[in-house]
């Protein structure tokens, strides 16, 4: 069969960041006819060299998506030895948890694929479609190498519409329970796939959690955003005297209930429902302090064009988070987003700081989990970031 080809264009226009599996449209020269949307294409230079092999959409801005730098088919086996390679890469994570990203899009040279393992089911996502036409091929290597009970496609991204795709959540392999039980370390969660935010945990916030539940002994802890509980959980766990959890959905915060009960920790956290910054806004008026908070929003940045508007937004909870703090307590924030790049999440939370007279010192950087494999040369890849830090009054 006769490779489908497109040339990238000579000079600047056409140059690639060396690494990175992403080709815009205006980076080739126009497209061959017989060349479809989700085709297998072959990437050359000007002087017709190879330089990568990978899925064409003229529906998206990022045109062509790299599987591969190296002159080799897509087919069964290139999709099992990059499967294969991405479980081995997290199977160290088996001794303390059963839940783990198996597959994370770019970052396993597989772009637009999210494959997450809850117990004995896998949850996959597909965001373009290119690998869409290659969800009979990856599934049927999973099946094979994980062997799981059930499989849940929940494609429900909403760069799905740009790729032409509608959403998809369905199982796909037998029907299984859409509320699924896991653990880490002595942690145990309902996890509901079906309605849960993206594939229904947040699994890559895993090293941060425990990093919590270290320094929890003894104290009173606000959980902000606090989701269905995975914080707030090990936060009792690690012996915390009294947690508050918030978030705005009351279908959250009934797993988030379910979840502490589960651990035998309802009697320590409570729950209060409502959009967080009215209540942090509250909390900070009435006087209520806590000695650690967590700060973990949903990404306020989608685009790079709401960036000022998010800033302003992480600022203003960050601020008024170190003024509900007692004397000398922590502080754990984060950002979600790729957009607000650490520069700049570390500048807004410098500025909360000088607003709210506070002095801030950093006793532990926090990443994704290794599960979310952070690739150099694809910056997309590292998005999770967040601070602890000791906050304490400027002396006057």
């Amino acid at each position: 069969m006769q490779d489908k080809i497109i040339t990238l264009r000579t000079g600047k226009k056409g140059k690639l960041k060396p690494g990175h599996p992403w080709i815009f449209k205006g980076q080739t020269l126009k497209t061959p006819p017989g060349i479809r949307a989700g085709d297998i294409v072959t990437i050359v230079d000007g002087a017709g060299k190879f330089v990568g092999r990978g899925y064409y959409n003229p529906a998206s801005e990022i045109t062509i998506r790299l599987l591969t730098f190296k002159d080799e088919p897509i087919d069964g086996t290139f999709l099992k030895t990059k499967i294969e390679d991405a479980i081995a890469k997290r199977e160290f994570l088996s001794e303390t948890t059963n839940a783990k990203r198996l597959i994370f899009s770019e970052a396993d040279s597989l772009p637009g694929l999210i494959v997450d393992q809850y117990n004995d089911t896998i949850v996959f996502q597909i965001s373009t479609l290119g690998m869409e036409r290659m969800k009979e091929g990856f599934l049927r290597v999973l099946a094979d190498i994980v062997d799981p009970k059930f499989i849940y496609e929940k494609s429900d991204s909403p760069f799905r519409k740009i790729e032409g795709l509608k959403t998809i959540k369905k199982w796909c392999l037998y029907d299984g329970e859409t509320d699924i039980e896991i653990y880490e370390g002595d942690a145990k969660f309902i996890v509901d796939i079906e309605h849960g935010h993206k594939t229904g945990f947040y699994l890559d916030q895993r090293r941060s959690r425990a990093a919590l539940k270290e320094i929890s002994g003894g104290k009173t802890v606000l959980d902000l955003f606090c989701y269905t509980g995975g914080f707030s959980v090990n936060a009792a766990l690690g012996g915390a005297k009294k947690i508050v959890g918030v978030d705005i959905k009351p279908e959250w915060l009934a797993m988030a209930r379910k979840n502490a009960e589960l651990n035998g920790v309802s009697d320590k956290i409570e729950h209060r429902e409502g959009d967080v910054f009215d209540i942090l806004n509250n909390i900070c008026d009435s006087g209520e302090k806590f000695d650690i908070i967590v700060l973990d929003p949903p990404s306020f940045v989608k685009e790079k064009k709401s960036l000022i508007t998010a800033v302003k937004g992480y600022k203003e909870l960050n601020t008024l988070a170190m003024r509900s703090l007692n004397e000398g307590g922590t502080l754990c924030t984060f950002s979600c987003s790729y957009n607000m790049s650490n520069d700049i999440f570390s500048d807004t939370i410098k500025k909360s700081a000088a607003e709210a007279g506070k002095r801030l010192t950093v006793l532990k950087r926090c990443h994704q989990d290794k599960d979310h494999p952070i690739v150099r040369t694809i910056p997309q890849t590292e998005y999770l970031k967040g601070y602890f830090v000791k906050v304490e009054s400027i002396a006057k």
